[in-house]
Formats: structure tokens, C-alpha cells, sequence
């Protein structure tokens, strides 16, 4: 059986993997490469540090961004600058440190208005929607959103467009809004597939997916998110695959499917540990805290209601993790 050689990694072959997306390749190629040669050409260094984020690497993503930084700052190089700031800042937040993601996202969104720099400006203010709405301050969230998708709608950038109408969605479902969610959700896909970009549709089909769940609708929730999953596994998105199949236990359960939601929610929660992602941990055993508490294992619910509820005071959503306490002191309260 033959084997492909391997893909040298320099600039404009950096350049071209992550214009192409090819997250797989190119933390492989970067696998290859000392930091001595990471530092050496800054650029590499970033392309390879986004990649490993995205094949769900964060640690080693985050060690060789804050490594090419410093480096980037000395050449003067303001765009390389303003890409490996905002990398960090998702790399912190998506491993739980939310603060130290916030002031990263604040840092850009200053440059971007000393740089007069539409595209980070729209960056920044969709990472702190993002951060908002973890939180709970829904509608600061849909303010940063507007202010995102109008400058991504000035640039004429698509998959802008189609990741803030995925977090317009998200924000949208959960202020009570269905329609206008589901109107987000759809228009992202639709753009996301357009600019062939796999991972923002996924993320569009996996939310659209709770949507429906909200709803009552198993069948569309689970093809739905399956056809998220398989599109996150192609391009070796780990926490994307993660998200859809908690989703499908989702499902499952509303089908009385129980022991396959257990074997789901199980499943997203191994992938969770393995990848750091306390967000997705938080979510799963919320999840598989109450499938426990509703057959029965009451001790085993409370234990893991109590874990979920300490990662999303973590992360600073206090309104989840209250909900969550609340649940168990019920729990307590009933002598279940």
C-alpha cells in the first residue's frame, strides 16, 4: 500500500492549506517542523497553530501562537498580528479561560479601529457575541452580532456572514424566537455550502437541530445533526462531532430510545475529555445528569449535575449554572 509523501510546509504552502481548509494536512506537515522553524517564518507558525485548533489540539495550538506573537509584533507585521490575536483569544475561550478570551477579543477589536480594519472589527465583535452569549447577556450579544454582519455585509464576505447568521440563530432560539432562528440557521447553511465551508455548516445544522428538538420534531433533529456529524468527521472536526451527537441523544430520548441517548451522550462526553472542551462537557452532563435523574440514579445525577454546573460557572454562565443547582437542590429537597 503506498503512502502520499509528505507536504512541505512554507509560506505560500501554508497560505494554501488554510485557504483550502485542510486543517488535517497541514497540522501534519506542521507536526514535522521543529519551533525553531515554526519562529523562523511566523506565518507558518500561525497556520499551523489554527490548525491544530481545528483538528482539536488546543494545547499545543496555544503554545505555538503565543510563541509566534511576540515574533510577529517585532517584524511589525499588524495583520499577522491581528490574526494570531484573535486565534488566541478563540483558543481561550474554547478551552474555558472566557475572561482571558474576552480581554484577547477586546485587544482586536481596538486595533481594529486604530487600523480602521473592518474585517478584524467584524471578528472581534462576533467573538464577543459569542462571549455575551455564553453568559447570558443575550441582548449585548445580539448587538455585537449586527454590528458583525453589517461590516461583513460591506467586505461582501459570505462565510462572515454565514458564521454570525449561525450565532444570530443560537442567540435567536434561545431568547424564545424560533422563527427568526430558524431563519438564521437556514440562511448560514445555504452561504456555508456556497463558500464550502463543512465546519460552519455543521455548526449551523447541529444548532438548527436543538431548534427542532425545542420542537418536538426527533426525526428532522436527527438527520439534522447525523448529517452535521458526518460533515464535522470528514474534515476531522472532533468538537463538532462532539455537539451533534449530543444532539442525537437528544433525540433518542425524546423517541424513548434511552439506553441509545446514554451510548451518545457517553460518546460526546469521551470526546469532550479527550479535547479539552469544557463548553461541551458542560452540555453533556447537564444532559446525562438528568437522563440519570429520570431513570432513577439519583445519586449518579446529582454527581454529574454537580460537575456540569461548576463548568459553566467556569466559563461565567451563571444563569446555566444556577438552573443546574437549582435541579439538584430539588432533587435534594424530594429525599430522591
Amino acid at each position: 500500500m503506498s503512502t502520499s509523501p509528505p507536504v512541505p510546509l512554507d509560506r505560500e504552502a501554508a497560505r494554501e492549506l488554510r485557504g483550502r481548509r485542510q486543517w488535517l494536512v497541514l497540522a501534519s506537515a506542521g507536526d514535522r517542523l521543529g519551533d525553531e522553524a515554526l519562529l523562523a517564518e511566523p506565518e507558518v507558525g500561525y497556520a499551523y497553530a489554527a490548525a491544530c485548533r481545528h483538528v482539536g489540539r488546543p494545547e499545543r495550538a496555544l503554545q505555538v501562537a503565543l510563541t509566534v506573537e511576540p515574533e510577529a509584533r517585532r517584524r511589525g507585521d499588524w495583520r499577522l498580528g491581528g490574526e494570531v490575536v484573535n486565534l488566541i483569544g478563540n483558543i481561550l475561550f474554547e478551552t474555558g479561560r472566557v475572561p482571558e478570551a474576552q480581554a484577547r477579543f477586546e485587544e482586536l477589536l481596538e486595533h481594529a479601529s486604530r487600523w480602521n480594519d473592518e474585517e478584524f472589527s467584524a471578528r472581534a465583535s462576533n467573538n464577543l457575541g459569542v462571549v455575551s452569549n455564553v453568559r447570558g447577556q443575550r441582548d449585548l450579544a445580539l448587538t455585537y452580532y449586527q454590528r458583525a454582519l453589517a461590516a461583513y455585509q460591506r467586505l461582501g464576505n459570505r462565510l462572515g456572514i454565514a458564521e454570525t447568521h449561525a450565532n444570530l440563530g443560537i442567540s435567536y432560539r434561545d431568547l424564545g424566537f424560533d422563527r427568526e432562528a430558524d431563519g438564521h440557521f437556514r440562511r448560514s447553511i445555504e452561504l456555508a455550502l456556497a463558500e464550502g465551508s463543512e465546519r460552519v455548516a455543521a455548526i449551523a445544522e447541529t444548532e438548527r437541530a436543538v431548534l427542532r428538538l425545542r420542537a418536538g420534531d426527533a426525526r428532522l433533529a436527527t438527520s439534522l445533526a447525523r448529517r452535521a456529524r458526518d460533515r464535522a468527521r470528514e474534515i476531522g472536526d472532533p468538537a463538532g462531532v462532539g455537539n451533534a451527537t449530543r444532539v442525537l441523544a437528544g433525540a433518542a430520548r425524546l423517541e424513548d430510545r434511552l439506553d441509545e441517548a446514554a451510548a451518545h451522550l457517553d460518546a460526546a462526553l469521551e470526546i469532550a475529555r479527550a479535547h479539552s472542551d469544557p463548553l461541551l462537557t458542560a452540555d453533556v452532563q447537564r444532559d446525562r445528569g438528568l437522563l440519570l435523574r429520570d431513570t432513577g440514579d439519583a445519586d449518579g445525577a446529582r454527581a454529574v449535575l454537580s460537575e456540569s454546573a461548576e463548568h459553566f460557572a467556569q466559563l461565567g454562565a451563571t444563569a446555566d449554572a444556577e438552573a443546574i443547582a437549582a435541579i439538584v437542590r430539588g432533587m435534594d429537597g424530594d429525599g430522591g
